[in-house]
Formats: structure tokens, C-alpha cells, sequence
């Protein structure tokens, strides 16, 4: 037997028992600059952004930090489950989702706001379950694909049961209604049984009838056919449904290159929508203009080819289910940076989805963050299993 090396109080609260001393240079120092760098930047974004809303703006901005704390301890309980229990967890986790989904539907459970019922409220707290639902499919579809890889790739059935799990959770995402994150689920859900080694031809179907279902959502509802219109020129409908597209593509062009300096937007005066949330991108721009923004989207971009660059390695040590969450998570990451920046300049149709650890949001930090500890975890148990197979070969 393996004898646990001691280790300090504060090391078993974040690493938990392991057979080695670990310490903090096991973490991936990349990643943690990065996500601090974020955090940080949506701190100082949303104090700028909430300073004109003399209703309750420092409140606002305490309340963001308070969620990132929050984000961060809920990162730490993820992290210090091994890979092994997620894999035995998946079912219950899926399950626990649907269950909140449902409760969003319950009069005096679920609230409505701006016309959706997207939240749950519990002791004073609101929360998103469509958020957690992105969290469990990642982990279930993950675990599927690799206990049942054979059944997956080669019979009807097994590639059809996930596939319904999939279908389930977006129908009820988008009674709520909520397009984007139901687009998110499809993508990521789809990208990971592609990775996976799905039949192309199944893929073919799932990805058609996906597409005509999102297709039909738009057409067969007015307001969401409106906004497409008013994306094509939203200065011909700049008084009604382009209007929130025109104030951020004037942000832009008032940001240009260096910016306006922080805190110096105009556009955060009750000009811009939802400044705080889906459009921060764009005070982004105003504020600390072009240049920042690139470097913003590169450290991004920095994220997600850890994320894929650990299933790459994972998948290289036969590591099947590290490689399909580390890919899931990259997508993950990817698409709400896509949708976000493409919304908030102009090359998306307006759709709400919040930028990562900027937009002021709890359920969706609380997501992120626990993404990321994920992408801790993966790393760390590479390097250990690396490190005993060293010394297991040496000896």
C-alpha cells in the first residue's frame, strides 16, 4: 500500500488527500493568471459600468464580487472530487439538473424577468439551472462516451440514448424561453459526440434536425424574426428593435483604437441596454478601445487551447474521459466568448449570453469557475499518474 505523505492543513483544504506532497507549483500557472486577469478586468468593468446607476451601484458592484467569491469557493468543492467520482456522479448530476429545470415552471419557485422564466430564487439567492445543465452534460455526455464507447460508435441505440438526454434539457431550456443557451447545449453536447467518435451519419441527422428546429424557433416567433431584421441594418429600426445594436456600435466607433479612458464611457448612461450584462464587451471597446480588445479575445483564446491542448494529452494517454470534459469545456468557453463579442459588435443577431468572469451574473460564474477547476483537476491527475508511471518504469 501507498503511504499519504503529510501535508498542512491548508493543503488537504485544497488538494485534498493525495499520495504525494503536492503544492501550488502544480497548478497551471497559465490558466491561473488568466482567470484572475478576468476576474479582476469584470470587477473593475462592472464598478465602471454600474457607477451611473445612482439606484443602488456600489450594491451592484459588491454584489459581483461577492459572486466571484462565491464562484471561486464553488471552483474549490469542484476541484477536489476526483475524476472518479464525476464518472459515478454523472446520472445523479443529470438528474439534479432536470429537477431545477422543472422548478423554473413552478408558480412561486421560479420568477419571471424581461419576460422569460429563466431563475429559481431560495433563501434571497436567484440562480439559472440551464447553467448547471451545461455543467452536467459535459460530465454525463463525457462519461457516456468513454463507459459505453463501444455501443456509442456502433450501435443505433447507444448513440441515440445521450441524444434524447440532449433533446430533454434543450426543450426545456427553451420553453423557458432561452434560444442562446439551448444553441450552447446543442453545440457542445454535439461537439463532444463528435469527438467521441460518433457515425457520421447520425451526426448528419442530430445536426439537421437541429438546425431546423433553431431555424423554426426564429421564423415561427415574430419578435426573435425582428431582431434578424434589425441585425441586417439596426440604424433603420434604431427606435424600437435596433436599438441596442446602434448604442453598442456607437460605443465601438467612440472607443477606436486606445479607448476613451476607463470610466469615461457615455454610453453606460442609460444609452446602452443590459451594459453590465450581454453588452460589456462594448463598454469594453468605448473604454479601453480596439487594441485592448484583441489582447482581451487572445487571452481568451489562451483558455481555450489549454482546455484542447489537455484533451489532446489526455487523449494520448488513453485518458478518454479527461479529454472529452477538457474539449467540452474549451467549446464551452469558446462559444459564450463567440456569441457575446458577436452579439456586442455587430456580427451577431442580439441574443443575451454574458461574457465569462466579466458580465455580472452569478450562476454563470459559478459555472465558469467551476469549469475551470475541472481543467485543474484534469492537469493535476495527468501530472500525478505521469509522475507514478516515472517512477513505476524506473523502478
Amino acid at each position: 500500500m501507498r503511504e499519504t505523505l503529510k501535508q498542512s492543513k491548508l493543503q488537504r483544504i485544497i488538494f485534498g488527500e493525495f499520495y504525494r506532497d503536492l503544492k501550488f507549483s502544480d497548478f497551471d500557472l497559465g490558466i491561473f493568471v488568466s482567470v484572475t486577469f478576468l476576474s479582476l478586468l469584470g470587477i473593475i468593468m462592472v464598478t465602471s459600468v454600474t457607477i451611473p446607476l445612482t439606484d443602488g451601484s456600489l450594491s451592484m458592484a459588491f454584489n459581483h464580487i461577492f459572486k466571484l467569491v462565491l464562484g471561486a469557493f464553488v471552483g474549490l468543492i469542484v476541484f477536489r472530487f476526483s475524476l472518479e467520482i464525476w464518472k459515478t456522479i454523472d446520472i445523479g448530476l443529470i438528474l439534479f439538473s432536470f429537477f431545477l429545470l422543472i422548478l423554473v415552471f413552478i408558480p412561486f419557485v421560479g420568477f419571471e424577468a424581461n419576460g422569460a422564466s429563466r431563475w429559481i430564487r431560495f433563501f434571497g439567492f436567484s440562480f439559472q439551472p440551464s447553467e448547471l445543465m451545461k455543467f452536467a452534460l459535459i460530465v454525463y455526455i463525457s462519461s457516456y462516451c468513454y463507459r459505453r464507447m463501444t455501443e456509442f460508435k456502433e450501435k443505433w441505440l447507444g448513440f441515440w440514448k445521450p441524444v434524447l438526454v440532449v433533446v430533454l434539457a434543450i426543450a426545456l431550456v427553451l420553453f423557458e424561453p432561452d434560444l442562446g443557451s439551448s444553441a450552447v447545449i446543442f453545440l457542445i453536447s454535439l461537439t463532444i459526440m463528435f469527438i467521441a467518435g460518433a457515425p457520421l451519419k447520425q451526426m448528419s441527422i442530430i445536426l439537421f434536425m437541429g438546425l431546423m428546429v433553431f431555424v423554426s424557433m426564429i421564423i415561427l416567433v415574430p419578435w426573435r424574426m425582428q431582431r434578424i431584421l434589425s441585425f441586417v441594418d439596426p440604424w433603420s429600426a434604431y427606435g424600437e428593435s435596433g436599438y441596442q445594436l446602434s448604442q453598442a456600435l456607437i460605443a465601438f466607433s467612440r472607443g477606436d483604437l486606445f479607448g476613451v479612458g476607463l470610466g469615461e464611457s457615455l454610453q453606460k448612461y442609460h444609452y446602452l441596454p443590459d451594459a453590465q450584462t450581454d453588452f460589456i464587451f462594448a463598454i469594453i471597446a468605448e473604454e479601453l478601445g480596439l487594441i485592448f480588445c484583441v489582447l482581451l479575445i487572445s487571452i481568451y483564446g489562451y483558455l481555450i487551447f489549454k482546455s484542447f491542448s489537455l484533451g489532446r494529452n489526455s487523449r494520448m494517454l488513453n485518458k478518454f474521459f479527461e479529454s472529452y470534459i477538457s474539449y467540452g469545456i474549451g467549446v464551452c468557453i469558446a462559444f459564450h466568448v463567440f456569441i457575446n463579442v458577436g452579439v456586442s459588435s455587430g456580427m451577431l443577431p442580439t441574443k443575451g449570453l454574458t461574457l465569462p468572469f466579466i458580465s455580472f451574473g452569478g450562476t454563470n460564474l459559478m459555472l465558469m469557475f467551476a469549469l475551470i477547476a475541472l481543467l485543474f483537476r484534469i492537469n493535476l491527475e495527468l501530472k500525478e499518474s505521469s509522475k507514478i508511471e516515472g517512477k513505476v518504469m524506473s523502478g
